[in-house]
């Protein structure tokens, strides 16, 4: 069973010996001898980004792990900042980069789908597209009011995947339902669709840190509701 899995799992130290800690837990609990991807998760910043490269830091861990085997890829994620993807990439040759990628994102002064996909397609990086919903931020009865338009959107940029939550069964089987009849957007389709996010930015793009991070979450009403 294990060969037909891929395993991905993260590190949210910043030093080399704490994540070395947390993988050695991380294969007790799956039961296994290696990950398919280990990834440095949320990095913020520049300074952050300094210091999992640093001598003893996180980055010293991941390349050990992979060099012994017990890790076959390496990436890293996060969705504060455009900039510390940027500057991490310059690190190391990394496998993967997990990023959002949404509709609302290209109107944003630094995006991750015009800066940071451009640059990791450069590189060869396989990208992994997330906060496609924006935790449900992303609907809105002005703008996107259905499930297809951010996710055929998100699917018709130049990325590897998207990783989507759920909270029920049933919007398990819409999204696979619609990725089945999945058929890359056009430009002019595409643009569309961004058109209707440009009035709520902040909602679609609430995670990141022009917008005050996850603290301006509960601050956000749902449009539904009202």
């Amino acid at each position: 069973m294990r060969e037909n899995v891929f395993i991905a799992s993260k590190t949210d130290k910043r030093d080399r010996d704490g994540s070395l800690r947390e993988i050695e837990k991380s294969l007790k609990r799956l039961k296994t001898d290696y990950l398919d991807l280990w990834q440095i998760h949320h990095l913020k910043n520049i300074e952050e980004v300094e210091r999992a490269a640093a001598s003893d830091g996180v980055l010293k861990a991941l390349i050990e792990m992979k060099e012994q085997g017990v890790v076959k890829n390496l990436g890293f994620t996060g969705h504060d900042h455009p900039d510390a993807l940027l500057s991490m990439m310059k690190k190391y040759p990394f496998d993967t980069v997990l990023m959002p990628i949404n509709a609302g994102d290209v109107h944003m002064e630094k995006s991750f789908i015009n800066d940071v996909v451009t640059e990791a397609n450069w590189k060869r990086m396989g990208i992994i597209g997330m906060k496609v919903f924006s935790q449900g931020f992303m609907f809105h009865p002005d703008g996107i009011t259905t499930a297809w338009e951010p996710l055929i959107y998100a699917l018709s940029q130049n990325i590897s995947t998207i990783i989507v939550g759920c909270d029920t069964a049933e919007q398990l089987e819409e999204n696979v339902a619609i990725v089945k009849r999945f058929q890359k957007l056009t430009n002019y389709q595409q643009t569309e669709i961004e058109k209707r996010t440009e009035s709520y930015l902040e909602r679609s793009n609430f995670f990141r840190r022009e917008f005050g991070g996850y603290e301006s979450k509960d601050k956000l009403e749902d449009p539904f509701s009202i």
